[in-house]
C-alpha cells in the first residue's frame, strides 16, 4: 500500500504490528530531535554517539555503491522497518555534519576528509532506502553538504559540481516534499525547506562562471536568494526537526554574509534576528553557535560593549577547553570588536591570545596572521614597552616562516611579506617610530576595512576618528600608500552609508594611477577602487555608472594580485545586484532602424490635484526638474534634450542638450530644472537612430521626476 505521494505505506496502516511500527518510527524521529538539541547545546560527543547509534540500528541491509553512486533498488525484505522506511541515511547525514563541526572546533586533523567519507556513507545508506521522497531529501542534502566541504578544502570547481549535482534530488522537493502529507512529514518537510533554502543561498553566492558551468544540472531552478531565505525562515517558524538549523542559517546570512557582501540588513531583518535568537535561547542552553550570532547581531547594531560581554560569557564555558578552534575564533572576534572601538592594545592582546591557542594546539595555519595583527596593534597603541611587544610577535612570525609547510593560506603568506618589510625597515634602527606606526596602521586598516569588517561596526564618531587617523598619517609623499589609504577610507564611508564621501575618496585614489608602482599592482589597489566606486554607485541607484566601474574593475584585475579572489567574488555579487537594479528601476526601449524615440515630460510649478498644499511663493521657490540616466547596449546612438515652454509663455524653446552621438557602454547622466519665472512646459528627450538603416538599438534609461508628476512618460516611436 502506498500513500498519495508514491511513498511506502504509513506505519499507521491496517495490518499486524502497525502501531508498533508507528511507535518505532516516531521514537527515531524524536531521537533525531534530541541529537540536534545536544549539539546545539554544545554536547557534540553525545550527539555524535546518538547519531552513530541511529545509523547502525537494524543493520541488515545489503551494501550498495558509495560516493554518490546508485545502489540497486531494495526489496521490501531488505528495509529495516516493515513500514519500508530506512532512517539510517538521515542519521548518518547528521553524524557527518556533527563530526565536521566537532572536528573543526577541536582542531582535529583531517576533519574535512573524514566528513566527506561520512557524507558518502550517508549517501550510500540513503540509496538503500525505499523509493520515497525522504530518500531524495537525504541524498540531495548529502551532495549539497559535500559541495560546501569541497569548497572548504579549496577545491571550488568540485564543490560547485556537487552543489549543482544535488539538484538531481532536490529538484523533486518543491513538488513532492513541501506538500508531502504522509509518514514522517515533520522531518521530510523540515529537511526539504532547509535543503532548498540552503541550495538557493549557496548558488546565489557562487561566482557566475561556476554557476554557468553547472547550468545543465539546474533545469527548472532559478537562483533566487529571497526565495531561499523565505524557506529557511519557514523552516524555523514551523519548529520541526531541522528548524533550529534553518534559524542558524537565516540569522548568519543577515548578520554575517550580508556584511561581507556590502549589504545592509534592514530594521525588519534585525528584529527578526532578535526573535529567532530569543527563540533559540529558550531551547538551547548557552549555545555557542547562537551565542556567536548574538554577538554578531549586537556588533551589527554597533552595541560593541554588549557584544564583547556575550563573547566573555561564551569564553567561560567549560566546553571550550576541548573546542580550541572555537576558543581561538572567539578571541579573534574579541580582537576585531576592540578594533572597531579603536582599542588597539586590547585588540593586540586578543590577537596574541588567539595565536597562542593555535600554537598550543600544534596548528600552524592562521598563526602568522594572528601574530602580525597583534604586532600592528601594539605598534599603533604606543604603550610603554611597545617596541618589545612588536618584536616579540614578529619573532613568532619568523618562527612560522622557517617551518616546513608549503600550503600556507593567503593571510599567512601576506604575514610573511609584512615580516620581511618589518625586517627591512628596522634593520640597524633606521626606521623612525612614527613612520613605523604609520606603516602598521596602513596594513591593519586594510584588514579592518576589507577583511575583518570592523569599520561596519564603528559608531559614526569612531569612524570619523579612524579616517582622521589615516588622513594624518603622512602618506601623501608616497602615491602607493596614499592610494591604499584611499581604499580604506572609501570602504569606511561605504560601511557608514556616506556615498558621496566614498566616491570622492575613490576619485582621489584613482587620480594617482599614473604615479602608482609595483606595490599597488601586486595588491590590486586600482581594481579595488573601481569596485568600491561601483558599489557606491549601486547603493545610490546609479546602475549604469556602477556597471561601468564594475567593468573597469574586472578589466584591471589579474590573477597574481593579493585581492584577486576577493575581487572575483565581490564583482560577481555586484554584477548580480546591478542587474537586479536595472530590472527593477530602469526601462528598456527599442529604437528601430531609421527611427526616433521621444520621451515627453510635462513640467509645471503648480501641484497636481491632491499632491500637496502650499502657496505660490512655495511653488516658486521649490525647484521643479528632471534627471536622467541612460546607457546604450551596443554600437552608438544620437541623443538630445530640449525644453518647450507652455503656450502661455513667450519664451522660445531651450536646447538643454545639443544633439550628439554616444557610444555603447558609457553612461549618460543629466538634469534640467524649470527656469525662474517659467510656469511650465514640456521636456523632450530624443534618442535618434535615423542614420542607421539596418540595425535597431536598445536603450536602458531611468528618469527621476518631480513630486507633482505622477505618471512616467511612455516612449513614442517617430
Amino acid at each position: 500500500m502506498s500513500n498519495d505521494a508514491g511513498g511506502p505505506a504509513s506505519p499507521s496502516s491496517d495490518g499486524d504490528g502497525s502501531e508498533a511500527h508507528a511507535l518505532r518510527f516516531h521514537e527515531r524521529i524524536e531521537s533525531m530531535r534530541e541529537g540536534t538539541r545536544l549539539y546545539l547545546s554544545n554536547d557534540f560527543r553525545a550527539a555524535e554517539d546518538l547519531f552513530k547509534n541511529g545509523m547502525a540500528a537494524d543493520d541488515d541491509v545489503d551494501d550498495g555503491e558509495s560516493a554518490g553512486g546508485e545502489a540497486d533498488a531494495p526489496s521490501p525484505e531488505s528495509s529495516p522497518d516493515d513500514s519500508g522506511i530506512d532512517l539510517r541515511g538521515a542519521f548518518a547525514l547528521q553524524y557527518a555534519i556533527v563530526g565536521l563541526l566537532r572536528g573543526v572546533a577541536s582542531m582535529e586533523d583531517d576533519q574535512l576528509d573524514d566528513c566527506l567519507a561520512r557524507l558518502w556513507e550517508a549517501d550510500r545508506l540513503a540509496s538503500l532506502d525505499a523509493p520515497w521522497v525522504g530518500r531524495k531529501v537525504v541524498r540531495g542534502v548529502c551532495h549539497l553538504t559535500a559541495g560546501v566541504v569541497e569548497c572548504l578544502r579549496k577545491t571550488p570547481v568540485r564543490g560547485a559540481f556537487h552543489v549543482a549535482g544535488s539538484w538531481r534530488w532536490l529538484r523533486h522537493l518543491k513538488s513532492e516534499a513541501l506538500e508531502y502529507d504522509g509518514i514522517g512529514r515533520e522531518v521530510v518537510r523540515s529537511a526539504a525547506l532547509l535543503g532548498l533554502g540552503a541550495f538557493a543561498l549557496i548558488l546565489s553566492l557562487l561566482p557566475d562562471g561556476l554557476v554557468g558551468s553547472a547550468a545543465s544540472y539546474l533545469t527548472g531552478f532559478e537562483v533566487e536568494r529571497e526565495a531561499g531565505l523565505r524557506m529557511l525562515r519557514t523552516c524555523q517558524e514551523e519548529g520541526e526537526v531541522l528548524g533550529p538549523i534553518g534559524a542558524l542559517a537565516w540569522v548568519a546570512f543577515q548578520v554575517d554574509t550580508k556584511a561581507f557582501l556590502g549589504e545592509d540588513a534592514g530594521e525588519d531583518e534585525l528584529a527578526e534576528c532578535e526573535r529567532m535568537l530569543d527563540w533559540a535561547s529558550a531551547r538551547f542552553d548557552d549555545s555557542l553557535f547562537f551565542g556567536i550570532l548574538r554577538a554578531d547581531l549586537l556588533a551589527t547594531q554597533r552595541r560593541l560593549i554588549e557584544a564583547l560581554a556575550v563573547l566573555d560569557h561564551l569564553m567561560a564555558l567549560p566546553v571550550l577547553e576541548e573546542l580550541r578552534a572555537l576558543k581561538a575564533m572567539l578571541m579573534y572576534k574579541k580582537a576585531i570588536y576592540h578594533l572597531a572601538a579603536l582599542q588597539w592594545d586590547e585588540a593586540g592582546e586578543a590577537f596574541e591570545t588567539s595565536q597562542a591557542i593555535y600554537k598550543a594546539a600544534g596548528r600552524r595555519s592562521l598563526g602568522p596572521a594572528m601574530a602580525v595583527s597583534a604586532a600592528h596593534c601594539y605598534c599603533i597603541a604606543r604603550k610603554g614597552g611597545a617596541e618589545d611587544d612588536v618584536k616579540r610577535m614578529m619573532d613568532e612570525v619568523a618562527v612560522y616562516k622557517e617551518m616546513d609547510k608549503s600550503n600556507w593560506v593567503r593571510s599567512d603568506r601576506q604575514a610573511f611579506k609584512i615580516y620581511d618589510e618589518y625586517v627591512d625597515r628596522t634593520t640597524d634602527g633606521k626606521e623612525d617610530p612614527d613612520d613605523l606606526r604609520s606603516w602598521s596602521l596602513l596594513h591593519l586598516a586594510t584588514g579592518m576595512a576589507l577583511v575583518m569588517r570592523c569599520t561596519l561596526w564603528m559608531s559614526p564618531h569612531k569612524a570619523t576618528q579612524f579616517v582622521a587617523l589615516l588622513d594624518g598619517a603622512g602618506y601623501e609623499s608616497i602615491p602607493d600608500e596614499m592610494a591604499r589609504a584611499a581604499v580604506c577610507v572609501a570602504q569606511v564611508h561605504a560601511h557608514q552609508g556616506n556615498v558621496d564621501a566614498g566616491l570622492a575618496r575613490c576619485t582621489t585614489g584613482l587620480d594617482l594611477v599614473p604615479a602608482l608602482g609595483r606595490a599597488s599592482m601586486e595588491f590590486g589597489t586600482v581594481p579595488m577602487l573601481h569596485y568600491l566606486a561601483g558599489h557606491l554607485h549601486c547603493v545610490a541607484g546609479s546602475a549604469h555608472e556602477a556597471e561601468a566601474c564594475l567593468r573597469r574593475s574586472v578589466d584591471a584585475t589579474t590573477t597574481d594580485m593579493v585581492l584577486h579572489n576577493y575581487l572575483s567574488f565581490k564583482t560577481s555579487q555586484l554584477r548580480r545586484r546591478v542587474r537586479d537594479l536595472i530590472e527593477e528601476a530602469y526601462v528598456r526601449v527599442d529604437v528601430p532602424a531609421g527611427r526616433k524615440v521621444r520621451l515627453s515630460i510635462g513640467l509645471s510649478r503648480h501641484s497636481s490635484e491632491g499632491s500637496g498644499s502650499g502657496g505660490a511663493d512655495d511653488a516658486e521657490d521649490e525647484p521643479i526638474g528632471v534627471s536622467w540616466d541612460w546607457c546604450l547596449d551596443e554600437r552608438d546612438i544620437d541623443f538630445g534634450a530640449r525644453f518647450v515652454p507652455s503656450v502661455k509663455s513667450s519664451r522660445p524653446p531651450i536646447e538643454v542638450v545639443s544633439n550628439g552621438r554616444h557610444d555603447a557602454g558609457s553612461p549618460v547622466r543629466g538634469s534640467f530644472c524649470l527656469p525662474a519665472g517659467c510656469e511650465g512646459g514640456t521636456l523632450e528627450l530624443t534618442f535618434s537612430n535615423v542614420y542607421s538603416y539596418l540595425r535597431g538599438k536598445v536603450v536602458t534609461y531611468k528618469l527621476v521626476l518631480p513630486p507633482n508628476v505622477s505618471e512616467t512618460p511612455d516612449p513614442v516611436v517617430e
